[in-house]
């Protein structure tokens, strides 16, 4: 199950913090970079590495059905239902392949309840190398909501 890093799972040595618009915090690799990519309907933004692609919309305003899992991800993708800071999350795992047929990893994690149409953000981690999976573990692993304010 993830949860966020404590005293028995630091954050990785030399990734940096970022702040996700003062609403949430995350740890990324050094060697990603900030794409400048941003929403309109939602908090948005991306990050890159040149081999691996994360994205993040923050109360997205289009976001996977969850009934549709299957038919979006196939029929061999993973499902894992845990929690990121205190909240109920469901990660996907499962490879696709892009435009040049080339095969890629993915890691799709939705914060909040999703079978109920609540998600309060939905991250995606995409690359041509499988380990990168484990690294986009890490990173969710990372997440901090910034407390609410009245």
């Amino acid at each position: 199950m993830l949860v966020n890093p404590d005293a028995q799972d630091p954050v990785p040595s030399r990734w940096r913090k970022i702040d996700a618009y003062g609403k949430f915090t995350f740890y990324l690799p050094p060697e990603m970079w900030d794409t400048r990519s941003h929403g309109i309907e939602n908090l948005h933004g991306e990050y890159t590495s040149g081999r691996m692609h994360l994205s993040y919309d923050y109360e997205p305003y289009g976001y996977l059905a969850y009934e549709n899992r299957a038919l979006a991800f196939g029929k061999d993708f993973q499902e894992i239902e845990l929690q990121v800071d205190g909240k109920k999350s469901f990660l996907f795992i499962y490879q696709d392949f892009d435009r040049k047929k080339r095969r890629t990893y993915n890691a799709n994690l939705y914060v909040g309840d999703i079978p109920n149409q609540a998600p309060i953000l939905s991250m995606h981690v995409s690359s041509r190398s499988a380990r990168y999976i484990e690294t986009a573990k890490t990173i969710f692993r990372t997440i901090k909501f910034s407390p609410s304010k009245p």
